[in-house]
């Protein structure tokens, strides 16, 4: 069976080619990052375990984000992720990941972490793969989604998660909505009481809206409330995540 490592190589072979077309530049690869050891004076790492990892993984939690800010050609993948950080981005991220993994309906929520157990999947999946600068416009993310919809599904596809976190408000939960709805049709079901959850009862998955990571908010509008609302749909226990 081929890797997944191999399936984003060819979509991205061809991502580029069209970004050339297009006249756009400074492609970012991005999708299922590496958690083998760190390389690099520490700012990469190599290639684990992390495809096994994500294949038995019973929650597949998929993190898609606007885009990659001041990045232009990089690979996220390799990226020195999952050690100790200060960026509020990433702290979040592997926060919002560790509880996502971990929590049961009954259970505390875990506290915020600073780093990330290499035993957890991470992958992240920007909707415009343009680097820009330290803030995007809607307009732009919308324009790059209409010019490569049908590219970005198919990344989706290699992963099939089951739970996407979609950093950066409403509208970012609009846009994946939108990308089911166009090539999979499905639909999604907001969660009575609750902003932040919609889910696919067909196809067991579940979109969260949540805050960007790096969003200028409480730990606890931040973090909280979104585990909260992930342990109100799991009490509701509509399909088995």
């Amino acid at each position: 069976m081929e890797s997944i490592q191999k399936k984003e190589n060819k979509l991205f072979e061809l991502w580029e080619k069209e970004f050339n077309k297009n006249g756009d530049t400074g492609f970012c690869y991005d999708g299922l990052i590496f958690n083998g050891e760190l390389c690099n004076e520490s700012y990469n790492r190599e290639s684990g375990n992390q495809e096994e990892l994500w294949n038995n993984a019973k929650r597949k939690v998929l993190f898609f984000m606007k885009d990659p800010n001041n990045n232009e050609g990089e690979d996220y993948r390799n990226w020195g992720l999952y050690q100790k950080t200060s960026s509020t981005f990433f702290r979040f991220i592997y926060s919002w990941l560790n509880g996502l993994s971990t929590v049961s309906a009954e259970s505390t929520i875990p506290p915020i972490v600073n780093e990330l157990d290499r035993g957890v999947p991470l992958c992240i999946v920007n909707a415009k793969k343009k680097s820009g600068g330290s803030s995007v416009s809607y307009s732009e993310v919308y324009a790059h989604v209409e010019k490569y919809g049908k590219l970005l599904w198919q990344q989706f596809e290699i992963y099939s998660p089951n739970i996407i976190v979609c950093g950066g408000s409403w509208k970012m939960a609009n846009i994946a909505k939108e990308l089911f709805k166009k090539y999979s049709n499905i639909q999604f079901i907001k969660m009575e009481d609750s902003n932040w959850i919609w889910y696919s009862p067909e196809k067991k998955i579940i979109l969260i809206d949540s805050y960007h990571p790096g969003a200028f908010k409480s730990n606890e509008e931040k973090y909280d409330t979104l585990i909260e609302h992930f342990q109100m749909f799991l009490k509701l226990n509509l399909f088995d995540l």
